[in-house]
């Protein structure tokens, strides 16, 4: 069984608006990386972001997804939480640290953190 979910309300925006509309003049960058987090553990995840403080007028966001796969017990995705999601050195990282609160022998939950980047053209 492989259960995919994302979690809600972990996008934050590194830009002084509160509302972040796509031009369609934009250049939209993605960077991922994927850990598993075994139950019981914490581990923390850090992606650059693209072109990171390249830009001046660039905007910065992030995105955590769980997901799992069969070989024991499935975790319960209740039990796993965000302690964590922020830009770090400077703004050029976005670092997500995730605690696995189920009980141990179940499932490793994999942890898929995605950095955004989004460059309205012309750059300035």
């Amino acid at each position: 069984m492989r259960g995919l979910v994302a979690a809600g309300g972990v996008v934050v925006a590194l830009a002084s608006c509160g509302g972040v509309a796509l031009a369609a003049g934009s250049a939209v960058k993605h960077a991922s990386r994927s850990a598993s987090v075994r139950a019981g553990a914490t581990r923390t995840v850090r992606v650059p972001f693209p072109d990171a403080l390249k830009y001046g007028n660039a905007l910065y966001s992030g995105a955590v997804t769980f997901s799992w796969s069969g070989g024991g017990p499935s975790p319960n995705l209740a039990d796993v939480r965000i302690v964590e999601a922020q830009s770090v050195e400077g703004g050029s990282l976005y670092e997500v640290k995730v605690r696995n609160g189920n009980a141990a022998g179940s499932v490793a939950v994999r942890v898929t953190v995605t950095a955004t980047t989004v460059e309205p053209l012309p750059h300035s």
